[in-house]
């Protein structure tokens, strides 16, 4: 497993491949330096790199809108603030150390407020098959601000293909683009399964539903995606109460723009006034916190794909 941290994107993994096999979905974009100017409605797409982990947030994100007097730009400032360096631990194979780790701050401010602080620290194991991320998000602040993240997971070619499973169930809440079009449990099933690039999904067009996961407790929600095909799945594991809505995604253009995305996340993507979900409106008071984890994890033999295929449950449409 090769990954690479952005350091000036707050800390987001972009390039990822296992065994030399592509997994995440790459923009057009390249990598594009990041700055304030694209911190303005849309323009986040302008200079987006994709990757296997955008962060977005940490105070307001989703589309973008305006929201108690203020304009919020799609999926907030995270992935457009550069992180500062707290430590770094190296792996060393002689002495028997595998372990490594990188730990950073990103600091989204502004003079009267909010001041919000994340503090990162991800970390794997030389040779194995594991991201495990750790955030710390802290209000550092005099008053109450806004707060929501969002754990935006992209999927590309090989790993996605024709085929390919998403792996993730339970009710959903919410629907989007085409996926207003489905009807009916087989229709809502079928959005599971990866098509053939589409002119259905050609410009702006996609379809997402927003779902509150099934999980078994007291095990965290895991959910993915498996090729079944190319004997290889991506899991993604978190506590549910951290994260306890989930963005799933299909664009599947044909050309250039053939991603899946699945989007744990709490706060809300549409904005309070839209959404009647109680976790439309989370707070963090001054000096409060919240802490979220998640950790991506490749398969590839049969036995754990079979294991994260039992995490498949059934979409309901509630």
């Amino acid at each position: 497993l090769r990954f690479t941290v952005a350091v000036d994107r707050g800390g987001d993994v972009v390039e990822a491949s296992c065994n030399g096999m592509n997994l995440a979905y790459l923009t057009p974009n390249d990598y594009t330096p990041p700055s304030p100017a694209y911190n303005r409605r849309n323009e986040w797409l302008s200079s987006w790199p994709g990757g296997l982990i955008t962060t977005c947030g940490p105070s307001l994100m989703g589309e973008s809108r305006n929201e108690d007097g203020r304009d919020v730009p799609l999926h907030g400032h995270h992935s457009n603030t550069p992180a500062s360096i707290d430590a770094v631990v190296n792996p060393d194979p002689s002495r028997g150390r595998f372990d490594m780790s990188i730990s950073m701050t990103i600091r989204d401010t502004r003079m009267f407020g909010p001041n919000i602080e994340v503090r990162r620290t991800i970390s794997a194991v030389l040779g194995g098959r594991s991201i495990q991320f750790a955030d710390e998000v802290i209000n550092r602040g005099d008053e109450p601000c806004s707060h929501g993240m969002l754990y935006h997971l992209n999927f590309g070619y090989p790993l996605l293909d024709e085929g390919a499973r998403l792996i993730l169930g339970g009710r959903v809440c919410q629907r989007f683009g085409l996926a207003e079009e489905l009807t009916g449990a087989d229709q809502i099933e079928c959005f599971k399964v990866v098509p053939a690039p589409s002119q259905d999904h050609r410009g702006t067009a996609e379809s997402i539903l927003i779902v509150e996961p099934s999980v078994a407790e007291p095990e965290p929600c895991r959910v993915g995606l498996i090729n079944e095909f190319r004997g290889i799945g991506v899991e993604v594991a978190y506590p549910l109460p951290q994260l306890p809505r989930l963005g799933g995604m299909l664009h599947c253009g044909p050309r250039g723009s053939y991603m899946a995305a699945l989007e744990p996340f709490s706060g809300s993507i549409v904005g309070k006034a839209a959404d009647p979900h109680p976790e439309s409106n989370r707070q963090l008071a001054p000096g409060a916190s919240q802490k979220y984890d998640l950790r991506i994890t490749v398969h590839t033999d049969p036995k754990s794909l079979e294991a994260l295929s039992r995490h498949d449950y059934p979409l309901v449409v509630g």
